[in-house]
Formats: structure tokens, sequence, C-alpha cells
């Protein structure tokens, strides 16, 4: 765990709590590259079974820049929170932890499926594990939660910012999220 910050509560909150819980742990989110170097890469996922009563979380462990396999861990924990947009990292990180506690190799940097900085507390499942454990995590999410962004280029490596309000409190123009 992130001996710097409170780690924060996954269960037992209501999704008001939850929401008061994103804001809170924001602050601590960072957003440099300030690590070592890379030589492991983890990739996580979550999904559900037993009618979603059932979290499942897979964890793949690659060598960098080889991506040869290292190892991989499942873990499956009863589900403790709805699924509400906007707060999933509630809903899955238990079971990610779990996963990422049994490896054998501790990874230099995490990709998440799921967002990052880019939703609107700022805090989707990649912050929020990267605040609650102290890895660099990167969240690589299938759709946008919330921004917007001009038309993304054709060429490969080519991209635009993602942009959205500034702090949601102060009415400023929009800012980088990504």
């Amino acid at each position: 765990m992130n001996a710097d910050t409170n780690p924060g509560r996954l269960s037992g909150l209501s999704p008001a709590d939850a929401r008061r819980e994103q804001t809170r742990l924001a602050r601590n989110v960072v957003t440099e590259d300030d690590f070592g170097p890379v030589r492991t890469v983890a990739g996580t996922d979550v999904g559900f079974e037993a009618q979603g009563s059932i979290t499942r979380a897979a964890v793949v462990l690659l060598s960098w820049p080889e991506l040869a396999l290292l190892d991989w861990r499942v873990a499956r924990l009863p589900t403790e929170f709805p699924y509400i947009p906007g707060l999933l990292s509630f809903r899955e990180l238990p079971a990610v932890l779990q996963a990422l506690k049994s490896l054998e190799t501790r990874p230099d940097l995490i990709l998440c499926d799921g967002q990052g900085i880019a939703h609107p507390r700022r805090l989707g499942i990649a912050s929020h594990l990267g605040v609650l454990t102290g890895y660099p995590t990167i969240g690589v999410a299938k759709s946008r939660l919330t921004g917007c962004h001009g038309t993304v280029p054709e060429d490969k490596g080519q991209w635009e910012p993602l942009v959205d309000r500034g702090n949601g409190a102060t009415g400023d123009p929009p800012t980088p999220v990504g």
C-alpha cells in the first residue's frame, strides 16, 4: 500500500460516500512519470460471473519489452458494490487487489482496463489502484466517460488532447485530462 496517503475504503460505502472518497483520493494521484525503469508490465481486466454476483479479476504479468509471459493470476470474490457508472472501481478493485497481491513479482507498471484521470472526479479504476497501492498505473478505457477531443488524425501515433471542464466548481476553462 502507498504509505504516503490514507488508502481509503472500498467497502461499506454508500454511492454518495464513494463519490466523496473519490474526490478526496484524487488529490493523491501522481501524473508525472516519476518511476524507475520498466522491466515488467501488468494488465488487469475484470468480469462478472453468476449473474454479477461474483467479481472475477485477471492480472497478467509480462516482461518488457519482450512481452514474454511471466505470471498470471485470477481472483474471484463476491460482488459487494452495485453497478453505478463512475463508481466501478469500488465494485472491481477488491478482486484486482487480491489478484495483484498473489503475483510472485511486483509489476513496474500496470495497464488497467478502465479510466484513469479521464473520469468526472479524476479517479477512475486505474488512478484509484495507483493511489491505493503506489504502483504506476495507466487507464486504457474502451470508451470515453468524460471530456471531448478534436478529430483524431488517422496516422499512427497521432493524438488529440482530451479536455474537460476546469475543476467543476470554479467554471475554469477546459483543461487537458489525458
